[in-house]
């Protein structure tokens, strides 16, 4: 009966993906409105991640919200493997594997080059691959899983840098998100990313979600590292 509204969580070290990851779950508060609870993401013993969330209960309220910046179609951009298509590149086989979402850039993906703009924002829809049961709770953990794909792209098309470039140590620190307003995961949802700031080998990056009809979904803010080895 409680919707989440928000979650911060810090990334605390590096997991393997070939092992199980166990989530330990602490009961912090259930108020009359608000419920909180604290995650922790175990692998080995060790702690991957820590997150604390908060849920609440349907209320009313003063109510606004920021417009949907433009954007193309998502069905006239090309998918991901459309783009890579005749790209010869062990990376390029790797990214156009069928994945449970589908991504697609208005500007162009920089998985391989760079943009042409160096422009430190980017907007990029994004759907779930096939239909999601009706629980609202299901539909706000695959937007956060989806979220964390390319947020940190703006940084990178701001100083002309590419996925690819072996010179880059990229890495989550934190991550947060604000749940303002339902929307399907199976629907298209336009992810609008900026980056106000990098610095000491960090760079910040913010954003919003919008279903199509123009509803504000959510707010996500996520700093990571961002780190250039020399050549």
């Amino acid at each position: 009966a409680r919707m989440v509204h928000s979650l911060h969580g810090y990334f605390v070290r590096g997991g393997d993906d070939t092992h199980p990851i166990r989530f330990v779950v602490e009961r912090l508060r259930d108020g009359g409105s608000f419920s909180v609870r604290r995650v922790q993401a175990v692998q080995r013993g060790e702690a991957l991640l820590t997150m604390t969330a908060s849920f609440q209960v349907p209320a009313e309220g003063l109510t606004h919200q920021g417009m949907m910046p433009a954007a193309p179609d998502p069905e006239w951009l090309p998918t991901i493997a459309d783009q890579l298509a005749d790209v010869d590149h062990p990376s390029a086989a790797y990214l156009s594997r069928p994945r449970a979402i589908d991504i697609r850039h208005s500007e162009g993906n920089i998985y391989l080059e760079p943009g042409r703009q160096r422009a430190a924002r980017q907007s990029v829809w994004i759907r779930c691959n096939g239909p999601l049961p009706d629980d609202p709770l299901i539909h706000a953990a695959v937007l956060t899983y989806a979220s964390d794909f390319n947020l940190l792209e703006p940084v990178l098309r701001r100083h002309g840098l590419a996925w690819s470039d072996r010179r880059l140590r990229p890495a989550s620190l934190d991550h947060a998100m604000w749940f303002h307003r339902f929307a399907r995961a199976d629907d298209w949802v336009l992810y609008a990313q900026s980056s106000p700031s990098a610095t000491g080998g960090r760079g910040l990056a913010i954003a919003r979600m919008f279903a199509q009809d123009g509803r504000l979904v959510t707010s996500v803010a996520q700093e990571g590292m961002l780190r250039l080895k020399p050549d």
